[in-house]
């Protein structure tokens, strides 16, 4: 009897395999991988998103700083006040409001006052930006000959390190009431770290930074070298 040709042998077997289809262990070992593939791919894409909003976000600081300085040119190099509230009696505009006019229309919109991670829906979007409450303490407000400076909020010039304060920053968004001012401080942060863990902000000289969470606390616990209360406020806390 002759011997079968070798490839026919290797045909058949082919077309045996073909006819009988995956096995559950070959489906297994496909689905694994593409799981795997997924679990590594899906993450590293939700940085890169988020990385892209950051640099946005950082976009956003710098143009709201360029609106502040128009602001303090108009008005004697003073800045606007941190927040809304019984201050708009006293003639105290929030900086969230008084810088529209040195925003286009459409940049006014919402465009650039909130954070784009943040969702515009958010009832509390509007927080997302906040300026740093610690420029001025109301301990200062009894002072007549300091209210000279501080009304309606701070004076630029006053600053004796300016490229060291914090003026804006990423802020949390949330709770009962909107806030547009806050703080760093030890246990009850007000600086949200949305940007893979960083936190965009603003400075006195108008440039923007991004800071790892540790980072901006190695950074603010003595208030050197970033700053955010000036030495003419007084005695800096931490947990304050």
């Amino acid at each position: 009897m002759k011997d079968r040709p070798e490839g026919l042998d290797r045909q058949r077997c082919t077309v045996a395999r073909c006819e009988r289809g995956f096995t559950l262990i070959e489906i297994l070992v496909v689905i694994g991988i593409i799981s795997l593939l997924i679990a590594i791919t899906v993450p590293a894409m939700a940085r890169s998103r988020e990385q892209a909003r950051a640099v946005a976000c950082r976009s956003n600081l710098s143009q709201l700083g360029k609106a502040l300085l128009m602001y303090a040119q108009t008005y004697g190099g003073v800045l606007p006040y941190e927040d809304r509230g019984e201050e708009i009696s006293a003639g105290r505009i929030c900086w969230f409001d008084a810088i529209d006019r040195q925003l286009s229309k459409a940049k006014a919109d919402r465009q650039v006052k909130i954070c784009p991670t943040v969702r515009l829906d958010d009832p509390n979007a509007e927080e997302s930006y906040r300026m740093n409450s610690k420029l001025n303490e109301s301990s200062l407000k009894t002072d007549p000959e300091k209210q000279k400076w501080l009304k309606p909020y701070r004076k630029l010039d006053t600053l004796d390190r300016p490229g060291a304060t914090v003026i804006l920053f990423d802020g949390d968004v949330g709770g009962d009431t909107k806030s547009w001012k806050g703080r760093w401080r030890l246990g009850d942060d007000d600086v949200n770290y949305r940007h893979n863990s960083y936190a965009n902000l603003l400075f006195g000289d108008w440039h923007v930074e991004g800071l790892l969470k540790q980072v901006l606390k190695q950074r603010s616990i003595k208030n050197s070298p970033i700053v955010w209360q000036p030495a003419d406020v007084g005695p800096w806390d931490p947990k304050q």
